[in-house]
């Protein structure tokens, strides 16, 4: 059995101002990126849950607990057997809670998808403390602090912190259980510890599929660490108490489990594939080139980040005998770029996999810690290395509020990403608010504009702003582009209509957002109607490219 990780001075109050920075930054800049074509969905589902729950209890208080039956579940989760209950639950409560302020989170919307976001920024600020806490606990203060900004300061993670979806919540209950699972193992009692840290197991499956690949992690970091007896009681405890977690926090698993199991396990493959753009080819989800995720993982981490953390890799594979953790967090990593290496269906960059970057900060952690003791009492070298860090924050500033079109020197920015033929942005979030205010500026009064692409329906009715429905202009599906001349585009190309193509071509581009000199969204205006005359100042301006 190895040694137990080394003790190191506890990292003192960092996690909790870590996260409390982590969570004020989000908040702060909660409404600029524009609201994406996935968050009025996620929402809309968790509303539902609050007024279903609110008709259930209704019906127990008048008929009694045994009057809730199969059709009553059956309605409850009509609208969402393709994803679990948990993250959807939680953004339905933060957008009823925070509606009354929603006037300070962005302002009025639709559907309520601003006052949503509270839920994620909040995730996002509990998984910066949890990364922190845990790295300091293994590797001392300097690899705390830098193992939380380092989650920070990665700019497609912060993005993803600002969205009413559920990737971020899915990155805390993957991670949580993760570290849950491993400091149980490590622990003078094992068994009892998993037991405990299974319901972290089942609130991950309770979020979305990925936590059911999280047993293998666990059942070899256990068989690695304990007697082999002991190993196989204790996983099974843990797996017995997620799958308990799972059954009481998903009662749609109530009637018929194997076969509603079945069912939503085969969802992530049985469904219609999405068109990717990767190196200038637009292929289905599940033809993507192999390396395809370890692009996007080596391309959207700021390389300086992505140094460090080859530092604490490297330095824990030459220490795994007697410290078997790094290897678990590149075991973790690995999973899931393997899994989509293969024909499993991957799109939306690095989305599909962002639960790896905490275990890639822990990594960042551990290797700053180890070059900080290495650099001894001098200051010059503990000054580069803390200047190094504050560098990778550059990305963050400079993309926002676009960090999820950022990409890091190895692809040359975006600007290099462009000419490399990858996606550029994917999710609708340039078509942001400043985008809007200049809709509203340009467009004439009772007008319609269409949004392309338009994934959902729900789409362009989030989207609109008081502005624009004080002016009567509509913003609608893409379809509308043939009977209006008016259309706002972002660039996600593989999505784009031969109509949508040429107006892109041959229309008159009024208004951008874009970043590096490249455009990221666009007004059009469609052959000869009249609008307003676009104002001559900078704001207006824009690089055709």
């Amino acid at each position: 059995m190895p040694d137990p990780p080394p003790t190191h001075p506890r990292p003192g109050p960092w996690p909790w101002i870590l996260g409390a920075i982590a969570g004020l930054s989000v908040l702060l800049t909660l409404a600029d990126p524009g609201i994406t074509s996935d968050e009025p969905i996620d929402v809309k589902v968790g509303r539902n849950y609050l007024r279903q729950a609110s008709r259930l209890v209704d019906q127990v208080g008048r008929r009694g607990i045994g009057s809730i039956d199969r059709a009553d579940l059956d309605a409850f989760f009509a609208d969402n057997a393709q994803h679990p209950p948990l993250g959807r639950w939680l953004l339905g409560l933060a957008s009823t809670a925070f509606e009354p302020l929603e006037g300070l989170l962005g302002g009025p919307d639709p559907l309520s998808v601003h006052p949503a976001r509270v839920a994620p920024m909040l995730a996002f600020a509990l998984l910066v403390g949890l990364v922190s806490a845990e790295a300091g606990r293994r590797a001392g203060r300097p690899a705390s602090v830098v193992a939380g900004l380092a989650l920070l300061l990665m700019p497609r993670v912060f993005a993803h912190a600002h969205l009413a979806t559920l990737d971020t919540f899915l990155a805390l209950t993957w991670t949580l259980a993760l570290l849950s699972a491993a400091r149980a193992i490590e622990s003078r009692r094992p068994v009892v510890g998993l037991a405990l840290a299974g319901a972290a197991w089942g609130l991950a499956m309770l979020t979305k599929i990925h936590g059911w690949l999280l047993p293998p992690l666990v059942l070899g970091y256990a068989l690695a660490t304990l007697p082999t007896r002991k190993a196989i009681a204790g996983v099974s405890l843990w797996g017995l108490v997620g799958l308990l977690v799972l059954a009481v926090g998903w009662p749609w698993l109530w009637f018929d489990p194997a076969e509603r199991l079945s069912r939503f396990l085969s969802t992530s493959v049985d469904r219609q594939p999405i068109r990717v753009l990767y190196l200038g080819r637009v292929t289905d989800d599940v033809d993507v080139p192999w390396h395809y995720p370890w692009a996007y993982f080596a391309l959207t981490v700021p390389v300086g980040l992505l140094g460090i953390g080859l530092v604490g890799a490297a330095r824990g594979c030459r220490g795994w005998r007697s410290d078997r953790f790094p290897i678990l967090l590149l075991a973790s990593i690995g999973l899931f770029l393997a899994l989509f290496s293969t024909r499993a269906p991957v799109y939306d960059g690095e989305r599909l996999f962002l639960l790896v970057f905490p275990s890639w900060a822990l990594l960042v952690g551990l290797g700053f810690g180890a070059a900080w003791e290495a650099s001894g009492p001098r200051r010059w070298p503990r000054a580069l290395l803390v200047a190094l860090v504050a560098g990778q924050g550059v990305g963050v500033v400079r993309m926002h509020p676009f960090q999820l079109s950022y990409y890091n020197a190895i692809a040359g920015g975006l600007a290099g990403a462009e000419r490399l033929d990858l996606e550029l942005t994917y999710w609708g979030d340039a078509v942001d608010p400043v985008l809007l205010e200049k809709v509203d500026r340009l467009v004439p009064p009772g007008s319609e504009v269409a949004l392309a692409p338009t994934f959902h329906h729900l789409h362009p009715i989030a989207l609109m702003t008081p502005g624009l429905f004080e002016d009567s202009v509509t913003l609608a599906p893409e379809q509308a582009l043939g009977r209006s001349p008016w259309l706002v585009v972002f660039r996600r190309s593989a999505y784009w209509s031969p109509e949508v193509r040429a107006a892109v071509r041959g229309g008159r581009p009024l208004a951008e957002r874009s970043r590096d000199g490249v455009w990221l969204s666009r007004l059009y205006r469609v052959g000869p109607a009249e609008g307003r005359s676009p104002p001559a100042t900078p704001e207006d301006s824009f690089r055709t490219n």
